[in-house]
């Protein structure tokens, strides 16, 4: 099975790309909202059902092939650690954006050509805020944190009061 039968992918008109990773509960179609609504924007995204870093490395070539040459990831809780430990081995010259949702677990962030975006509610149901701030805290620059009043985990702010708030952010911070 490749990438083609185990991703949602939408095509764009640009040269950027996003690579949506979801969290442990949660499948690829989670992100079909946010895909449409950058495909409107000519931004192609590729939506995976893999977790896993593995899954990330082998994904970051299938946009490449066809001449992507700004991608960003976008991961919410294991996703987003799957997206972390993923650049903990590989950098691409490719990806300039990176987006973690409450990431469960990973290493700071220290490459400095890639704009990072940390997002987390204050209240995260797994308690895990102050890791995030910790991993946030601990990254290098280009980087901003957005904390929302809740205590929605990740994804599961998407279905919360912030949907709004949290999909205008996601797709400002990719198309900025």
């Amino acid at each position: 099975m490749g990438i083609e039968d185990s991703a949602a992918y939408f095509d764009g008109k640009s040269n950027q790309v996003v690579i949506f990773v979801s969290g442990a509960v949660i499948n690829k179609e989670s992100w079909i909202l946010l895909a449409e609504r950058l495909q409107q924007l000519n931004v192609a995204s590729l939506s995976l059902d893999g977790k896993t870093k593995d899954d990330v490395l082998s994904s970051i070539n299938f946009p490449k092939d066809k001449d992507f040459n700004k991608i960003a990831l976008v991961g919410g809780s294991v996703g987003g650690a799957a997206i972390i430990d993923t650049l903990e081995i590989k950098t691409d010259e490719s990806i300039n954006k990176v987006i973690v949702l409450a990431p469960y677990g990973g290493s700071p962030i220290k490459n400095e050509k890639i704009k990072k975006l940390f997002v987390v509610a204050k209240g995260d149901r797994l308690g895990i805020y102050q890791d995030v701030k910790r991993l946030y805290k601990d990254s290098s620059e280009p980087k901003q944190i957005v904390e929302f009043e809740d205590s929605e985990h990740a994804q599961e702010l998407f279905n919360s009061s912030q949907k709004e708030k949290l999909s205008d952010l996601i797709v400002d911070f990719i198309t900025e």
